[in-house]
């Protein structure tokens, strides 16, 4: 069981990427995230809150079982995915553009290349709000880090809170960049070899660590 002090940062470190996936833009009032705590048995999440308002107090404990507002998606992803630490959804623009479209995010770049596995699409509609339609999402979404639902946004995993909000960040990123090219033409993507050895070379913790300080420090600004 995570130690009061452990909890105390993992709360710091959730308050902080709701607060800057509200100021790059990935979220309106309606996204939520949840961490893995206690052993790995259950979940931190948070109440039915904009992220720009959610406080240190508001966030709760509660199992994979028990179904609160919003909690579907995410204990579906933690009972199908042992290593999943933490788990966002966020309704970012140029995510729903291309879902809307039939595409979804493809290597193009070296942020888009950390998705080398792909990035499925889950293409019901609508709100998820049973543990059947939750679980067909993480079905879904496999090993990969990220699934698009269409026109609803997406959902990242990753093995922290601090990975899944750079993770987010980037699958935005790469989401509008892809927009904006087929403007231009038709992008020249990698191939999933190249994507590959171009995400194990640029997305590192380390990398991940300076990405953090960078929007973290946006926020407190």
């Amino acid at each position: 069981m995570a130690t009061k002090v452990n909890l105390a940062s993992l709360k710091g470190d959730f308050v902080a990427a709701l607060r800057i996936i509200s100021h790059e833009g990935l979220s309106d009032a309606f996204a939520h995230l949840s961490a893995r705590v206690e052993g790995g048995k259950k979940m931190l999440f948070m109440p039915r809150k904009s992220p720009a308002l959610v406080k240190s107090k508001d966030l709760f404990v509660v199992d994979f079982d028990k179904l609160v507002s919003q909690s579907a998606v995410h204990q579906a992803v933690y009972k199908a995915r042992e290593n999943a630490g933490a788990v966002i959804h966020f309704h970012s623009p140029a995510v729903i553009l291309l879902s809307v479209v039939g595409q979804t995010v493809q290597p193009m770049h070296n942020y888009s290349a950390i998705f080398y596995e792909g990035v499925p699409v889950f293409e019901g509609t609508g709100q998820v709000e049973s543990p059947e339609r939750a679980g067909e999402i993480a079905q879904i979404l496999g090993p990969a880090k990220a699934v698009i639902l269409r026109g609803h946004g997406a959902v990242v995993v990753g093995q922290s809170i601090r990975e899944a909000c750079i993770l987010a960040l980037y699958l935005e990123e790469s989401a509008r960049l892809q927009v904006e090219t087929l403007k231009l033409g038709t992008p020249k993507f990698f191939s999933r070899q190249e994507a590959e050895r171009i995400a194990k070379r640029t997305f590192k913790p380390a990398s991940t660590e300076r990405a953090w300080e960078h929007f973290q420090s946006k926020i407190r600004a």
